[in-house]
């Protein structure tokens, strides 16, 4: 068994139906063994009839009517999650809920305690993805792992292209690591190399989020930054700017 195999820690299954806990532990990110196959072609299924192409100029469409509207704006708050994770839900059938998902998002981990914001954000996504099921909880859980880890492909290559270093969309990956649990023990396991996950637990969305942060940046050629030093997000496993203020150049 190799890291990546390794199963993730559990979490607690004894929880309210509805919370943030109960989302936790009916998702496939936090489930091992045949949860986390169930799970996750749950979430396989829901992204097979999302077309790659039309997110992508879908992306780029919202980007450039909302940047044409600001003179100047932080890429992250006003782009970066918003548009990608409103793009995919539309594809899945649910109105624009990114500002709920960003609230539940950020409470997602088992580390967090989720707030009563978080667990309000949380109810309204489960009313419009159908009830405390598995299925809803799948539609959840790709709109949050679009999210961050999106915005993070977005801001991490602007941020690059901006100062002066462009690369591939790939060159600096938001993700540094995940959690495993190997002998027992709780274990921070490297995803270097491994953009989007390796193995089993591969993220399913990697061509939908790239599609997406291509449209994103395609939108926003042409723009400046209007700071000299990014801010990043202070996180062991993220790494991506927590603001990235930008003007038409």
């Amino acid at each position: 068994m190799t890291s990546l195999t390794a199963p993730v820690p559990p979490v607690p299954s004894d929880v309210p139906a509805g919370s943030v806990a109960w989302l936790r532990a009916s998702v496939a990110r936090f489930s091992n063994g045949s949860d986390h196959v169930r799970r996750r072609s749950l979430s396989v299924d829901l992204l097979a009839d999302v077309d790659a192409y039309s997110l992508r100029d879908k992306a780029f469409a919202r980007t450039a009517q909302l940047a044409d509207e600001l003179d100047a704006f932080d890429v992250m708050a006003v782009i970066a999650r918003p548009v990608p994770v409103g793009i995919l839900a539309e594809a899945l059938g649910l109105p624009d809920v990114s500002a709920d998902v960003a609230l539940v998002a950020a409470a997602y981990h088992p580390h967090v305690t989720p707030d009563a914001d978080a667990e309000a954000a949380l109810g309204r996504l489960i009313a419009v993805c159908g009830g405390t099921t598995e299925l809803a909880a799948a539609r959840i859980g790709l709109l949050i792992q679009a999210c961050d880890a999106t915005a993070g492909l977005i801001g991490n290559a602007l941020s690059a292209s901006l100062a002066g270093n462009p690369g591939e969309l790939l060159a600096e990956p938001p993700v540094l690591c995940t959690r495993r649990r190997i002998d027992g023990e709780d274990v921070t396991v490297s995803l270097a190399g491994m953009p989007f996950g390796a193995g089993p637990r591969e993220c399913p969305g990697s061509a939908q989020a790239i599609a997406l942060a291509t449209g994103v940046l395609q939108a926003l050629r042409g723009f400046r930054l209007t700071e000299a030093e990014t801010t990043w997000v202070s996180s062991p496993n993220l790494r991506m700017p927590a603001v990235l203020r930008v003007t038409r150049g």
